[in-house]
């Protein structure tokens, strides 16, 4: 079964001579285009659950435990796929016209939407100290996906596999509702894999406030054109040996306003004495997002 998206994945390339002047040339932004999106159940799906059967047998032979296997959810699973990949940082969606010029063909691999039904009985006693039996229902499901990125230019494949889940202890009420959950999850961990895949890097251009020997506050050339408040990143001294880029981390910082499309402030969480250092060394600092 295929459903077929002509999506790709927009560029503001180093090479480009449309780079933009918020762009610090360290942030590339590819054109990727989205091929065909299939369901295949079998080997690929029970590999992805191997690592669930011994702690669910039990339940399935005393049949407590009921799959529920869901084609018709694969076109909202397609979709969810689609979702995750436009909000990556660096990926961004352009029209059918300008596959010629993608970096990557990316095709994708449904392996699993499922849902699991579980009953569990406890033993109970009313207010009188009478017993009873108590019956509750209880709804998972998981979706997972295999993403092939393939280079265009150089012919390399790269596969990730990525999934999202419904805890079968969650609030869920129906299988439905389970795999909705699930598909939503999809697509949140697809965006936040591929934006660890594709970090955005920025130059720290300016100290902020300080006291004493620690640096509170500081400032990036990466700004809403890229990201938001509350992202993360690594503070790293850059140097050179035989040529080559050297990396020495010495701190942590949290991005707490943009103040234009290439400049933010950022709050420092990490490392306040080793970055005020290098500011006064006049050290080379770069930082690099974590999520």
């Amino acid at each position: 079964m295929k459903i077929k998206f002509f999506l790709t994945i927009a560029l503001a390339c180093l090479i480009s001579i449309n780079v933009s002047a918020q762009d610090n040339g360290l942030n590339p932004v590819y054109k990727v285009q989205l091929g065909d999106i299939t369901f295949q159940k079998g080997e690929a799906s029970k590999k992805v659950t191997a690592s669930k059967v011994l702690s669910v047998m039990a339940d399935v032979i005393e049949g407590r435990v009921t799959d529920i296997h869901n084609e018709e959810y694969i076109p909202l699973a397609a979709n969810c796929v689609k979702e995750g990949l436009t909000h990556v940082r660096r990926l961004q969606t352009v029209e059918a016209d300008e596959v010629e010029d993608a970096k990557f063909l990316v095709t994708a691999t449904l392996t699993d939407i499922a849902a699991s039904r579980k009953v569990k009985t406890y033993d109970r006693k009313d207010s009188k100290g009478r017993e009873y039996t108590e019956a509750k229902t209880y709804y998972g499901a998981i979706v997972t996906v295999a993403l092939n990125f393939k280079n265009l230019q150089s012919g390399e494949l790269t596969t990730s596999t990525i999934s999202g889940r419904c805890s079968e202890y969650s609030l869920a009420k129906s299988a439905d509702e389970a795999i909705r959950t699930a598909l939503d999850e999809l697509a949140e961990n697809i965006y936040e894999y591929y934006n660890e895949v594709y970090p955005i890097r920025a130059n720290i251009i300016e100290r902020g406030t300080e006291k004493k020997d620690k640096t509170k506050e500081l400032y990036i050339d990466v700004g809403s054109r890229f990201i938001g408040e509350d992202v993360h990143f690594e503070v790293f001294v850059v140097g050179q040996v035989a040529g080559r880029e050297t990396r020495k981390q010495i701190g942590r910082i949290r991005v707490r306003e943009t103040l234009g499309d290439d400049i933010s402030l950022c709050k420092v969480q990490k490392g306040g004495k080793e970055i005020k250092a290098a500011f006064d060394k006049g050290d080379a600092i770069i930082a690099i997002s974590t999520d």
